[in-house]
């Protein structure tokens, strides 16, 4: 794939942005031309071959079924293989120099957040990977050939990783260079691809493409050199696009990138092409710039010390003990005391008028108790943020009430939910209840569309990283926060063996304790807590008090995940129509959950039925 030392293979620059040229805009995917369009497909390899490069890639990026599935096409997927691989070697035929071009096989990402931060898992992803290659294998013995696999613009290095598997599963003998799209600013991602990928014998190279643009990229280079003795290709973007009349244009120049093309090839890369952006002529000026460049001359470039990882201070990268969270959360130091936990869970209000809801709260601390739940966008529907109302809370109550805040994955990408963390955390709010969120169309706006970028696994994933100083992809935040970290857990769950799987899942990425669904049967919760074995984590049970027949019925056939026993229903009926006795049997119900399960726990979370404190509180005894 690459050439013999002191030479620097060119590679082709962006097939996306000249079809896009074209008149082929991003409303389908790029791979559907090989099919409907080969000629347009077959003339942007020919330009780039014409302008000297010595490898050319397939128009195959998003050739993985998890990509191809968003425009229902997965069904075509060897197809689409297939004909890119043909167009290719039609391509490379129809020049002077046939010989001498090589086709690299370009594979992307799955386009899906994996393990951990996503629900799509990485032995799914490895299978994705290796069908690739097994179809590329069956299209070269049918006399579509290639050299390489191009793995390109990957920014996950367990993504990264499952890919080479998938595709050594298949193919053990054609090289592949691995890249990455990665910013200077993220130092521990490109150490972490050196020591994790650039290690494999079985990874021929490494590369660095995409991204901000060259001069970005020249320092990432920088810095991944000195760590790695593999050949390193370098491919950015024509810098950053801009949208004129509807369209994204590329403004750095082919002299520009030419420039930095021969700074690439003096501090040692072995490969120098294009990404987003560049066409023909940046790989004309970028093959003009490195004729004559010594790939490694003594003139490398070096990191500084002052630059060096080592000077970095990777930010407690271990998992920081509940203990040691104790000074920050009264949560953690209930735990680590081994004290229960009692907590009172209220609705936030819907406007912005506070006055109920916090003489309620007052109600709640005037009796002693020191925690209260508090819902984010419960049944999914709009209330005040569940995060903003916790720092009203501790900023009205004191050392007396202390918010745990349920943050939800449901209304929020990754960019805000990591955000919005940090700030509860600048807040001092350091315990949360980490859930998925309820579905838009149960609440109060229908027509609202669910962000869910990841589930609770990723979100408490997420939250691990920051209490350990480090965003998901490894970069340090020069801090860290103090989360004690909470998910949901059902007992009663139509499929167990999901909900423990998921439960061990949320073990793993990081979660500290656990606050079940409403526990109406006993024995559901003793039968779980036996199954978790060494997973096990402090719970703290979810107990609803009861205020009617009806709200029973509702809680058995409308809430899901939520187990009514038959029992509890006869119970309820006997009330009639008398609310004084329905709240009565209701508590009496809670307080024997409760009372059974009392040494079988750490604590319990009662909700406050329609809003009724009054109710909470007499379950708990307090009143």
């Amino acid at each position: 794939m690459l050439k013999s030392a002191g030479q620097i293979t060119i590679f082709d620059g962006a097939v996306g942005t000249e079809l896009y040229e074209r008149g082929f805009y991003i409303n389908r995917p790029f791979e559907e031309l090989n099919l409907n369009a080969p000629s347009d497909v077959r003339a942007v390899h020919e330009t780039y071959v014409q302008a000297g490069a010595d490898v050319i890639t397939t128009n195959t990026f998003s050739i993985t079924k998890p990509q191809l599935k968003k425009f229902d096409i997965e069904s075509q997927q060897e197809k689409l293989l297939q004909a890119a691989l043909k167009v290719a070697n039609e391509a490379r035929g129809g020049t002077e120099n046939s010989e001498a071009v090589k086709i690299g096989l370009s594979i992307g990402p799955l386009g899906v957040l994996v393990e951990p931060l996503g629900a799509y898992g990485l032995d799914e992803a490895r299978q994705d990977f290796a069908k690739v290659a097994e179809l590329a294998e069956q299209a070269s013995q049918q006399g579509f050939p290639f050299e390489a696999y191009l793995l390109e613009t990957f920014t996950n290095v367990d993504e990264l990783l499952a890919a080479i598997d998938g595709i050594r599963s298949v193919d053990k003998r054609r090289p592949l260079l691995a890249s990455l799209s990665v910013q200077s600013n993220d130092p521990h991602l490109i150490q972490a691809f050196a020591e994790r990928v650039g290690v494999r014998e079985d990874v021929t190279a490494l590369g660095l493409n995409c991204c901000d643009g060259p001069s970005d990229l020249f320092t990432s280079l920088k810095r991944l050199l000195p760590l790695t003795e593999k050949p390193v290709v370098v491919r950015p973007n024509a810098g950053v696009p801009r949208q004129v009349n509807g369209r994204y244009f590329y403004m750095t120049s082919p002299d520009y990138l030419a420039k930095y093309a021969k700074r690439f090839a003096e501090a040692g890369a072995l490969g120098v092409g294009g990404c987003c952006g560049t066409g023909p002529d940046h790989v004309r000026a970028i093959r003009n710039a490195v004729r004559m460049a010594n790939a490694r001359a003594s003139g490398v470039v070096r990191i500084t010390e002052d630059q060096s990882l080592d000077a970095l201070h990777f930010h407690e990268r271990s998992r920081p003990s509940l203990e040691s969270r104790a000074s920050f959360s009264p949560l953690a130091a209930r735990f680590d005391d081994g004290k229960k936990v009692l907590s009172i869970e209220v609705l936030p209000p819907k406007g912005t008028e506070l006055g109920q809801f916090l003489e309620g709260l007052s109600q709640i601390a005037s009796a002693g108790v020191e925690f209260v739940n508090i819902p984010d966008g419960a049944r999914a529907s709009t209330r005040v943020s569940s995060l903003h109302l916790s720092s009203v809370v501790q900023a009205k109550f004191g050392g007396k009430l202390t918010a745990i805040p349920h943050f939800t994955t449901r209304d929020r990408n990754l960019i805000a939910l990591q955000s919005d963390l940090l700030g509860a955390s600048v807040a001092n709010i350091h315990q949360v209840l980490l859930v998925t969120g309820d579905p838009p169309k149960l609440g109060n706006n229908r027509e609202a569309t669910g962000v869910y970028d990841i589930d609770a696994i990723g979100l408490t994933y997420l939250a691990d990283c920051l209490n350990r100083g480090v965003t998901p992809g490894g970069d340090s935040l020069g801090s860290h926060t103090h989360f004690v970290i909470g998910v949901a857990s059902n007992p009663t769950a139509i499929n167990p063996e999901l909900e423990l799987k998921r439960w061990n899942y949320k073990v793993e990425s990081g979660a500290d304790y656990s606050i079940t669904q409403p526990i109406f049967d006993p024995r559901s919760y003793l039968s779980w807590r036996d199954k978790l074995g060494a997973t096990d984590r402090p719970h703290v049970i979810g107990i609803w008090p009861l205020v009617s027949l009806r709200n029973a019925e509702f809680m058995a056939n409308e809430v899901p995940g939520v187990h009514v026993p038959h029992w509890v229903l006869e119970e309820m009926e006997k009330a009639g129509e008398d609310r004084l006795e329905a709240e009565k049997r209701g508590i009496a119900i809670a307080q024997r959950v409760m009372k059974e399960l009392e040494a079988h726990c750490e604590g319990f979370c009662i909700s406050a039925p329609l809003g009724r404190i009054d109710t909470a509180l007499k379950t708990s005894g307090l009143l």
